[in-house]
């Protein structure tokens, strides 16, 4: 059965992820209101793109990089036209034929699949169908070295964060904006649907059996441990509470009870020079159920060349095994290590520097699928609600 479906009901992150996940090889082809757009994917990776847009090109993108010249591009294209059908893709061409740097070609073709992919998150409505067709790939993508492989294969997660959070920035800023919905056609148009809708067609006439009782919103969603519509209601109660943050411990408290309802064990830890300070945790030293503590204050150094410095460097969250002796001496000495190596950190990234770092681990638990892109975006939102409490304040005239 052939893979397709509508984006109204299944999200272009999703099936990214879902072709990345079961390893699919083919072309993404996503069709709507702005015209037709396909994904090249090869053993679940993210190696090309077509854009809606004619001058979104990758011809045109390594133009505007300054990497080529208009003539080379033109030549690439007459040594392409005249392969006939065994004709390779453009930035194929131009790599084999020495007009353009590998390096540049690489970077070339990631910001063409992130634009394209950013030009989807708008999209509203529109049709995917995976076409099981061979995709055209390079021999020279397969057997290049290894950095310059992991450049082009990019792991599609990867992808999917940083084209989400150029999709962030652009609509903070105001450079883009959703596709607007035209009008339903049935509008006003048949007297049919104008009468009132009752209880019965909404399905409330049952109302007076439930139980009239007020759940407590801020209970951790325990009955239901990873789960996804745990997973989705503990993130979706997290982003509403990150609107009205005004400093950093309490966005800090908000991560930390957020990934509560995800992991078993959470751990705020405060960065500081070259040290990580441990402040509050929950599931550590007590009951999930008894929430955060008190502040720990042990410290776990982090030089330059350890796993951690590296993870705080890169400025993104982590979901892995992570052999690192300070870890292990420092950490877990204080808390105790999990039964699973397998631990997540999520970076609370400011103004360019990292100032927090909530730790997570399944504790004697099995490890579950984690969501990776919905944190790093819920990671973003938090980065994006403090750096405007930390505005607000100085435009109050206070210490951030």
């Amino acid at each position: 059965m052939a893979f397709s479906g509508d984006l109204e009901h299944l999200s272009i992150i999703d099936v990214i992820q879902l072709l990345h996940t079961s390893r699919k090889s083919g072309s993404l082809v996503l069709t709507g209101r702005k015209g037709e757009i396909s994904l090249a994917f090869h053993d679940g990776y993210i190696v090309g793109a077509k854009h809606c847009d004619d001058a979104t090109r990758i011809g045109s993108i390594l133009i505007d990089a300054g990497v080529v010249s208009p003539e080379t591009v033109d030549k690439a294209l007459a040594i392409q036209a005249s392969q006939g059908n065994s004709r390779k893709p453009l930035v194929a061409t131009m790599v084999e034929n020495g007009l353009v740097n590998r390096d540049d070609a690489y970077r070339g073709l990631q910001a063409l699949i992130e634009m394209t992919i950013v030009e989807i998150l708008t999209w509203k409505k529109g049709r995917f169908a995976l076409v099981m067709e061979p995709v055209q790939i390079c021999d020279e993508y397969r057997y290049a070295p290894d950095i310059l492989q992991e450049d082009l294969f990019l792991p599609t997660e990867h992808l999917l964060m940083d084209a989400l959070r150029i999709f962030d920035e652009k609509c903070r800023d105001g450079l883009i904006s959703e596709e607007e919905e035209p009008p339903s056609p049935f509008d006003g148009s048949d007297a049919a649907l104008s009468r009132e809708i009752s209880v019965e067609d909404l399905g409330l006439d049952g109302l007076d059996e439930l139980e009239r009782k007020i759940p407590d919103v801020h209970t951790p969603l325990r009955d239901r441990p990873g789960s996804v519509a745990g997973i989705e209601e503990a993130l979706r109660r997290g982003t509403a509470r990150l609107r009205q943050v005004a400093s950093l411990p309490e966005t800090a408290l908000i991560l930390l009870e957020t990934l509560a309802c995800i992991f078993p064990r959470t751990l705020t830890l405060v960065v500081r020079d070259n040290e990580l300070i441990a402040e509050r945790s929950i599931g550590m030293i007590a009951p999930p159920d008894e929430g955060p503590s008190q502040i720990m204050g042990f410290k776990v150094p982090v030089p330059a060349g350890s796993f951690v410095r590296s993870l705080l460097d890169k400025k993104r969250i982590f979901y892995g095994r992570a052999e690192d002796p300070l870890l292990h001496t420092h950490l877990y000495g204080a808390v105790g290590a999990p039964s699973h190596p397998e631990l997540f950190m999520m970076p609370l990234c400011v103004r360019g520097k990292v100032v927090s770092c909530t730790y997570a681990d399944s504790g004697e638990l099995q490890p579950t699928t984690v969501p990776l892109v919905a944190l790093e975006v819920f990671a973003n939102q938090a980065a994006l609600a403090l750096e405007n409490a930390l505005l607000r304040r100085q435009q109050a005239g206070t210490n951030p």
